[in-house]
């Protein structure tokens, strides 16, 4: 048996002699043709089915996908629309808000600036070589009433104190109005200046703007203010704050006061000014800040409420008696302190030439009752001195170092000079 008896006919065509070859590329010539011929068939009928398929499938996706996918999309871009419009909107509204805030603060200090004046005082010093020299203060006042021949201004009663000369100027003017004292009630912090009309026209100011009061008790915490007066003696100015708190009793320089506390910046210069709600409504009258320097936005305004019956009565009453005492109202720190009572009025000075001194009152003294009624903080005496006449005499249970006694005061004529 030779070496090729087992191999197949497939084998041995790779393996056959030189002279096999030539038939079989004979064969694979036919082969390669016939391949051909089918490779161009299948080449067509691919073309052609890729064909259907492509011209099936793109109104497949344009009928059927692309309005899925539209409608997957659709609600998306339709919410972000919203969304950016609804951003734009409030944008705009905010824009138009705070316009219509800041126009609203400019009427206001355009109505109420022209009622409050800056006032400048002059106060006589000596020294302790016995030579005298004058001190200039500035202040602010809020002009309240007006008749034929006067205007009344209110103020702090500590920025025409112990002054030699008072005048005020009117709309930032120049001119110098000379004032003279109405009457002024230190324990309140208050007073009342009166300047003539005649002045007025003379400093070539024809139109007499008066400030309107409004209610303070129906203030609330976080509503927006704003103080005019004349800060640091350079004119009026206004700054705005809110109402920080209400019906805050402080003690300041000695005198307890019901106070409106303000974060609206009050300077030097602004005491006897104005603290105005956005009605342009005076709701207190500024009295004093915090000056210290770690305190910022605390300011203080003696209330409306309190103030403006005050000041009527200072305007009206030629004859204003007076104790002729500096009070405090005995808090329970104080009592404690000064192993005092808890109810009444502590004398903390007595005024020479005046009431309390000619009765023989001392400081230190508590005044417990007035006219045998209960006495229980400032307010209540000042009201009951009020409402007395020049030389009627006040009864008062007064305690003097742990003991009680009474003692008759004749009312005298409050101090009529700054």
């Amino acid at each position: 048996m030779n070496e090729f008896e087992n191999k197949t006919p497939n084998e041995l065509d790779i393996i056959d002699a030189p002279e096999n070859n030539n038939k079989k590329n004979h064969k694979n010539e036919k082969g390669f043709g016939k391949r051909l011929i089918a490779m161009g068939v299948k080449t067509i009928c691919f073309g052609l089915a890729a064909g259907f398929v492509f011209g099936f499938s793109i109104p497949f996706a344009s009928g059927y996908l692309v309005p899925q996918i539209q409608q997957k999309l659709s609600p998306q871009s339709e919410q972000l629309t919203v969304s950016t419009l609804s951003d734009t909107t409030d944008m705009d509204i905010q824009s138009v808000s705070m316009d219509e805030a800041s126009a609203n603060t400019i009427e206001v200090i355009k109505k109420v600036k022209p009622s409050i004046v800056c006032i400048t005082s002059i106060a006589e010093t000596q020294t302790i070589f016995n030579q005298v020299y004058e001190t200039e203060g500035s202040g602010s006042g809020i002009m309240f009433y007006k008749d034929d021949s006067k205007v009344y201004i209110a103020t702090n009663n500590h920025v025409i104190s112990g002054a030699s000369s008072v005048s005020i100027s009117i709309n930032d003017s120049e001119t110098l109005i000379p004032a003279e004292l109405v009457g002024k009630d230190e324990n309140a912090d208050l007073a009342v200046i009166s300047v003539n009309v005649s002045d007025i026209t003379a400093a070539g100011i024809t139109d007499i703007q008066l400030a309107t009061f409004g209610d303070s008790d129906s203030i609330q915490v976080g509503e927006s203010v704003i103080a005019i007066g004349n800060a640091l003696g350079n004119g009026n100015t206004a700054t705005a704050g809110i109402v920080s708190a209400i019906q805050k009793d402080v003690n300041i320089q000695g005198k307890q006061l019901s106070v409106i506390q303000t974060d609206a910046a009050i300077n030097p210069g602004n005491s006897g000014g104005a603290l105005v709600n956005s009605k342009g409504q005076v709701i207190g009258i500024n009295t004093a800040k915090i000056a210290l320097e770690d305190v910022e936005g605390i300011g203080y305004s003696i209330t409306s409420n309190v103030a403006k019956p005050i000041i009527e009565q200072l305007m009206n009453s030629t004859d204003t008696p007076a104790l002729g005492v500096y009070i405090t109202t005995i808090t329970q720190d104080i009592a404690s302190q000064y192993n005092l009572p808890q109810a009444g009025v502590l004398i903390q000075q007595v005024i020479s030439g005046g009431s309390a001194e000619a009765a023989g009152l001392q400081a230190g003294d508590v005044i417990t009752a007035y006219n045998d009624t209960p006495i229980f903080n400032n307010d209540q005496l000042i009201s009951a001195v009020k409402a007395a006449q020049v030389g009627d005499t006040a009864k008062l249970t007064v305690v003097r170092n742990g003991q009680t006694q009474t003692v008759n005061v004749k009312l005298l004529k409050g101090d009529t000079s700054f």
